[in-house]
């Protein structure tokens, strides 16, 4: 009976496959021919952190591809909440493009680790830096994700993270003691979380709403737009402003699907998705504070820690310990786009 069960599960994956799910899909006019690609992210069509970043980027395409190139986008999970799962539907060609965290392509581009690590970076501009097309660090990320079959077509930013809980507000590293917290699928978050007196267990953010609620997890960790656009805001009763680290998300795309198009159709889609990246550089500044009313609103108590430094103190082992690990000199890289 199981294995019949598997074999009808098989057969209703395969038709979505090449049926709903069918990358990549050719139209022929009277004119030219259109190609429509597909975007899966685990975000809603509005608001969040992405606000409308999919369909600036759909617009672009077709913009600047003189309506050759659409986008097809699936929003709020339909493909898979699990942005593991989204990131390697991309590499399977199963999907075109896709939105996620970065701790998600960590196999695929060990570099990325330079985002997980503790109060690295001091504000957006810093990460418009270190983060463009051109830079030394995101062609090093490049370079990596390519021998995937993946391509990084930019990085967004979704916020700084500071920790949420149903306990008790947190002022000092000394609070964090005993709290059991849902980690990111990063060694860097699991040891720092560890570092900081906390039990970590790492999970997928789609599974976090359910594990707080049970009391799975006493706590989780987030960007103020996160908090709201997954739901948690009303799972939790505490927000504390450690801003440990930030949230960078990768948008990419098939490698493959991407270097079947002409030189001239590459060069509209590397632009696309550069201007979608401006948009949402801009964007998540306003949706910050928009994210931070709704949470208050909601009657969580939000509060500032006592001295940032003493949290800093707590960790900053770690950049050293990982600088190492990450190499290529890429933490100074880092350090050396801050803005003055």
């Amino acid at each position: 009976m199981k294995g019949t069960k598997v074999f009808w599960v098989c057969i209703g994956i395969t038709v979505l496959t090449t049926g709903l799910w069918a990358t990549g899909t050719k139209e022929k006019t009277a004119k030219t021919e259109t190609v429509t690609l597909t975007l899966g992210t685990s975000q809603p069509d509005k608001g969040g952190f992405l606000g409308e970043t999919p369909a600036k980027l759909g617009q672009h395409l077709s913009e600047l591809s003189g309506g050759r190139i659409n986008l097809k986008v699936y929003y709020g999970g339909s493909l898979s909440s699990n942005e593991r799962e989204l990131a390697e539907m991309v590499q399977s060609g199963s999907v075109d493009f896709a939105f996620g965290a970065t701790t998600y392509i960590l196999g695929w581009t060990p570099s990325a680790k330079i985002f997980d690590l503790p109060y690295l970076f001091t504000n957006v501009e810093h990460f418009r830096r270190v983060t463009a097309q051109e830079s030394r660090v995101f062609q090093q990320l490049q370079g990596e994700i390519n021998k995937n079959g993946v391509a990084l077509m930019g990085l967004i930013l979704p916020g700084f993270r500071s920790i949420f809980n149903n306990k008790k507000a947190i002022y000092t590293p000394e609070d964090c003691a005993g709290l059991k917290i849902r980690s990111m699928q990063s060694p860097v978050y699991v040891e720092m979380f560890k570092a900081l007196g906390m039990l970590p267990t790492a999970m997928p953010a789609s599974e976090l709403y359910a594990a707080l609620q049970t009391g799975v997890v006493d706590a989780g960790e987030n960007d103020p737009a996160s908090v709201v656009s997954w739901g948690w805001v009303d799972v939790i009763k505490f927000y504390s402003l450690t801003q440990h680290t930030l949230s960078a998300n990768h948008l990419i795309m098939n490698k493959k699907k991407l270097d079947s198009f002409s030189p001239d159709l590459q060069k509209v889609i590397w632009e696309a998705s550069r201007k979608a990246v401006a948009y949402q550089l801009e964007y998540i500044q306003q949706a910050w504070e928009d994210s931070m009313k709704i949470i208050r609103s909601k009657g969580v108590q939000v509060n500032n820690v006592k001295d940032v430094n003493a949290f800093r103190d707590r960790i900053k082992h770690m950049v050293t310990q990982y600088d190492k690990e990450i190499g290529n000199n890429l933490v100074d890289a880092v350090l050396k786009l801050e803005p003055k």
